[in-house]
């Protein structure tokens, strides 16, 4: 007889490969997702010790201008009347209740889920009835269900009919308070949470509140708080001249050491890549002073010409360069082809996307320079985006949204620049001969 073992499934490697590959996608992703989140809140809302990835719904009205975000005082003295009454209830009737009784701790958990119901609802109602029926609603479904709480039954009948009385009229005590800070029917008193004005009261009429749950002027506000188009061309300008630099002086390069004959070619090329170990800080001080003895500190030419060259470049272009078929160079030499000739017009045009990887590369870590260009410029007119946007980060203060904000429309162009890209930057990576 031939006995089966039944084994259990085991999931599959590739399967497990890609479930790692969108936890780490997840996560690497994360942090920009919450950035782009907060630039879309208020500043209180970012404050907040209630966190939340989507920007909630908020109450603003324009003042001088500006978007200020409000509360209604009704719902201010609404949660300040509630708070008075059941210190009052649970006062009255602690006397009449053993120690160990429920009905403290019930009254507590059922008025606390009032105030924890009542911001919300305030976010959604605006007139007078509309109040009025909600907090009839959910005073009904919370305090209102208190009488019929088994802890009642502890009271003795004259308290239970006090409680009943004392319930009713907090109701009424809660409806004067609606009829109090409201004018009209289409006029509500608010106080200013934030800004300037903060704690100031205005009465509006419901059509000049703004109900917004995306801030979309918070880019605006951080694009003119500091000159952030200058620090736009300013890279721009920068990342292009390293870039265009970088591409031609690393063909060059790597045509030479892949291709050329000379003396002590490997050497030359160990020793070039014995400098990419060198860490940029150690040899700050004398680039610096190198710099400053030519008189390019706060200049164009001290942000470009150090980068003119790379070592990345070069070594990654001369692998490539290496893989190419000596069939190609053999028949550019018999056709009368110099070195120059070869270069630019058979091997450049067949390796685009390696070209292109290094200029992307080159791009985008120039535009992320900071720490050369930091100490290199020391005026607004000079600065990069990265080093205007470390400033912005020690003038805005506590206006993390407006940093959340800069630093979003900071890297918008890298990723644009990437997504159009992309096909050609994965290709550049992962070829390493000539096309079928």
């Amino acid at each position: 007889m031939i006995v089966k073992n039944d084994h259990k499934k085991i999931i599959s490697p590739r399967i497990l490969i890609y479930l790692m590959l969108t936890i780490g996608g997840i996560t690497m992703v994360f942090p920009f997702i919450w950035m782009l989140s907060t630039s879309f809140k208020s500043s209180l809302e970012v404050l907040s010790a209630q966190i939340s990835l989507i920007p909630e719904r908020k109450k603003y009205i324009q003042v001088d201008g500006e978007l200020e975000q409000v509360e209604f005082s009704v719902a201010r003295e609404l949660q300040k009347t509630l708070s008075i009454k059941e210190g009052k209830i649970i006062e009255t009737f602690s006397r009449a209740l053993p120690a160990q009784s429920r009905f403290k701790s019930d009254i507590s958990n059922k008025f606390s889920l009032f105030r924890v119901r009542l911001e919300k609802y305030f976010h959604r109602f605006q007139s007078r009835a509309e109040i009025s029926a909600a907090l009839h609603k959910f005073g009904e479904d919370t305090v209102g269900k208190l009488p019929s709480l088994p802890s009642v039954r502890e009271l003795p009948v004259n308290f239970r009919r006090q409680l009943r009385f004392e319930l009713g009229d907090l109701g009424k005590q809660l409806e004067a308070v609606v009829t109090e800070t409201t004018d009209s029917k289409d006029r509500l008193r608010v106080v200013i949470l934030a800004g300037d004005k903060r704690g100031e009261g205005a009465t509006v009429p419901l059509d000049e509140i703004i109900f917004k749950r995306f801030l979309w002027n918070n880019f605006k506000k951080a694009w003119q708080a500091a000159p952030f188009a200058r620090y736009f061309i300013n890279s721009i300008f920068i990342s292009i001249l390293v870039t265009i630099g970088q591409v031609v002086t690393s063909a060059l390069a790597a045509y030479a050491f892949a291709r050329m004959r000379f003396r002590f070619k490997e050497f030359l090329f160990l020793v070039l890549l014995a400098t990419m170990m060198i860490p940029k800080q150690v040899i700050l001080i004398p680039d610096y002073a190198i710099i400053s003895w030519l008189g390019w500190v706060n200049t164009y030419y001290a942000l470009i010409v150090p980068f003119i060259a790379a070592v990345f470049g070069i070594y990654f272009m001369r692998q490539h360069f290496e893989t190419l078929p000596q069939d190609l160079f053999d028949a550019a030499s018999i056709d009368g082809c110099g070195s120059f000739r070869t270069l630019f017009l058979i091997v450049l045009p067949i390796s685009k996307s390696v070209i292109l990887t290094v200029a992307l590369f080159t791009f985008i870590m120039t535009w992320n320079s900071l720490l050369w260009p930091l100490v290199m410029t020391n005026t607004p007119e000079m600065r990069p985006l990265q080093v205007g946007l470390a400033v912005f980060n020690q003038e805005s203060g506590t206006d993390w949204e407006l940093l959340m904000a800069a630093s979003t429309f900071s890297i918008m162009p890298l990723m644009i620049i990437f997504f159009i890209a992309q096909k050609q930057f994965i290709e550049g990576i992962t070829r390493s001969g000539m096309k079928g």
